[in-house]
């Protein structure tokens, strides 16, 4: 019998994939880009999104680094917290993050910018009033949204390869589509990217990708 070498087992060790489970409720929200990333990248996980608030939630809170989710729970024993955390080590962990420090910097830029627009929706979408929840996504399109457009069009054009950061697809692509395709995207009115031909090529092209189509043609159908 024929035993390999030390080094050939700690290559073997080190190439082995980490086993992840992600826990966060059935919705899109903060764990979509999370889900996103690992689609695209082709990892298997877990997708642990069958919590009840008032069942299961107190239990397994207490279970939570910070009593938050989503939670990345990597080979049953490490738990990583916060949503863009999560993100950001996948991103690197299965090179979505770019190719060097700058291109990783640049990424990491753009999807700060996109939980900006997260947090400028918040406020909007949990009004109750139809006509004051109208008046609120109208106010952050106008005020927020569409300027933000104008800039990421210019970088777009700017960098000419399609994508936000350098030659390929990183997680600041993969970031804008996640946003810019919710469901809460219809309660903008009208057609949000208008004026941004080429972010909308991009997510597009985002779309396209066949392991990110195949998750969006099979995930649960959520309000957002």
């Amino acid at each position: 019998m024929v035993f390999p070498s030390r080094p050939v087992k700690l290559l073997r060790e080190s190439l082995k994939m980490p086993g992840y489970k992600l826990y966060y409720f059935d919705v899109r929200g903060r764990g979509e880009l999370c889900r996103l990333i690992l689609h695209c990248a082709g990892v298997p996980f877990e997708d642990f999104r069958d919590i009840d608030y008032f069942k299961d939630w107190p239990t397994i809170k207490t279970r939570m680094p910070f009593g938050q989710v989503p939670v990345l729970e990597v080979d049953g024993v490490k738990m990583l917290a916060q949503s863009m955390t999560i993100a950001r080590y996948l991103a690197r962990r299965h090179g979505l993050a770019g190719q060097n420090d700058w291109e990783q910097s640049q990424a990491d830029m753009y999807c700060d910018c996109v939980y900006d627009l997260h947090n400028a929706t918040v406020d909007a979408t949990w009004e109750e009033d139809p006509v004051k929840q109208k008046d609120l996504f109208n106010k952050v399109n106008q005020d927020t949204i569409q300027p933000h457009l104008e800039k990421v069009e210019q970088h777009l054009v700017k960098n000419g390869s399609g994508h936000l950061v350098g030659q390929g697809l990183t997680w600041a692509d993969i970031a804008y589509y996640a946003y810019f395709t919710t469901p809460i995207m219809t309660r903008l009115g009208g057609e949000v990217l208008t004026k941004a031909p080429h972010l909308k090529k991009l997510i597009e092209t985002v779309g396209n990708n066949p392991n990110i189509q195949k998750y969006v043609e099979t995930r649960p159908v959520t309000s957002g």
